[in-house]
């Protein structure tokens, strides 16, 4: 074996046979020669493969804490935090660490979207409390009361507002490049756009689960190469 062999054999992670397993060696990898335009291509090719877990994820921490609409909200900001923040604070260097990093990270969304939901049904009950008790007749307070709402109101739109901002690009992209793949590689990301599991992705298309995972992994590296064409 060579030097340069033997220096690789050495560094490397070591090979794993299974999709997400190999996708984090990848990124283990980019990750240790500073690569972070790597990084970010296999972390997002791990968080594909994993979707449908984080979604579990949110379904076993918001059972009987969340509505159906509040865990659907859990599972898009977990997925915003784990593509744009865990991408560069993740530490570990197996699936392990990465399961536990990324259940933690779920559990403190899934209390992040009930202390919004909570604020929120507050707030409905403030506004139906003033219109209730005669505070009309007291406009400094019901004022104060409003504006109090209204800034806390103000600061959860900021946020979702920079949270949307970051995907702003990624809709339109993928409105412009899904177009372009293959039929069949456009059916399966189009349902994946819906947030459907796999097994309904399989029932509709007829295929198997490892074609659903190999098909949006070529889609990926398709949609990697039209980023670079995509007119800003």
């Amino acid at each position: 074996m060579c030097e340069c062999q033997a220096v690789s054999a050495a560094s490397d992670p070591p090979l794993v046979r299974n999709h997400e397993g190999e996708y984090l060696r990848r990124f283990l990898v980019a990750r240790a020669a500073g690569d972070r335009d790597g990084m970010h291509v296999w972390w997002e090719m791990l968080l594909v493969d994993n979707v449908d877990r984080v979604r579990g994820m949110v379904g076993a921490e918001a059972r009987g804490r969340l509505s159906a609409d509040e865990q659907q909200e859990a599972v898009q900001r977990a997925l915003i935090k784990l593509a744009r923040n865990m991408v560069l604070t993740f530490k570990g260097s197996s699936m392990g660490e990465w399961v536990k990093a990324t259940r933690t990270l779920v559990h403190g969304v899934c209390i992040d979207v009930q202390r919004d939901a909570e604020r929120v049904s507050r707030r409905e009950r403030s506004l139906d409390a003033g219109w209730n008790s005669g505070d009309e007749d007291n406009p400094g307070r019901y004022d104060a009361a409003i504006a109090k709402d209204a800034v806390e109101h103000q600061r959860l739109d900021d946020e979702r507002a920079a949270e949307e901002d970051e995907f702003e690009l990624g809709r339109d992209f993928l409105d412009w490049a899904l177009p372009q793949l293959s039929p069949r590689l456009r059916a399966v990301m189009e349902l994946d756009r819906q947030n459907l599991p796999v097994e309904e992705m399989q029932q509709r298309l007829g295929v198997s689960r490892d074609v659903i995972y190999a098909a949006r992994s070529r889609a990926l590296k398709d949609l990697a190469r039209l980023m670079e064409e995509y007119p800003s």
